[in-house]
């Protein structure tokens, strides 16, 4: 028997070859995953290196306002009997002027030579001698308080001394303009260059 030899050339397996495309994809998929982990990197580092907290709950900061303390204010006279009460809103009749008047003050008895005393600490503006209403202290305080003293017959302070609540400012005296009233302190009071009734905010039997 005879044996015969294919003619035919032994079959071999076919060798897979990448085209030019799959390369390009291959590299442009390899390049996107490195530019990817680069950015995660330095976006990972430079936060930690800049502090910034990644806590989207973190609140902010609140800085309460300061604390205003309370204007302490005190007795004008060592014992404050009030003689006549101020009237801010209507005229009064003034027995001495025989004429009706506003009354922006609150009117005080007490003897000539009595001590008067700062209603509460601050820093006197004016000292002047005036004919009507004798010598006038006026005395500029926080919080937009000012307070003014009529019918004094000496000052005990000058324009521009600091006070403190209680100092004394001067004696009592006589006031022409009230002259019939007697011997008396006409004590006048403003918040923010309004006139307001004096013992709405002193307490006439605190004394230093």
């Amino acid at each position: 028997m005879r044996t015969y030899k294919s003619s035919r050339p032994t079959a071999e397996k076919p060798k897979r070859k990448l085209s030019k495309r799959g390369v390009h994809a291959l590299a442009i998929s390899a390049s996107v995953v490195l530019v990817a982990v680069a950015l995660t990197l330095s976006l990972t580092f430079g936060l930690r290196g800049n502090n910034v907290p990644v806590d989207n709950d973190t609140k902010p900061t609140v800085t309460p306002p300061p604390v205003t303390e309370t204007i302490k204010f005190y007795a004008p006279l060592g014992v404050c009997t009030v003689q006549k009460e101020a009237a801010l809103n209507r005229l009064v009749y003034n027995d001495t002027l025989k004429q009706w008047r506003s009354h922006n003050g609150v009117d005080f008895e007490a003897a000539t030579g009595s001590e008067v005393l700062s209603v509460a600490e601050g820093t006197v503006t004016n000292v002047e001698n005036t004919i009507l209403e004798g010598v006038v202290v006026t005395v500029k305080h926080a919080d937009g308080f000012e307070s003014i003293y009529k019918g004094l017959e000496s000052a005990a302070v000058e324009s521009g001394e600091t006070v403190k609540g209680g100092d004394k400012l001067g004696v009592i005296g006589t006031m022409m303009c009230e002259q019939k009233a007697g011997a008396h302190l006409h004590l006048e009071m403003k918040k923010d260059g309004k006139f307001v009734v004096a013992t709405d905010y002193i307490d006439i039997g605190n004394e230093k």
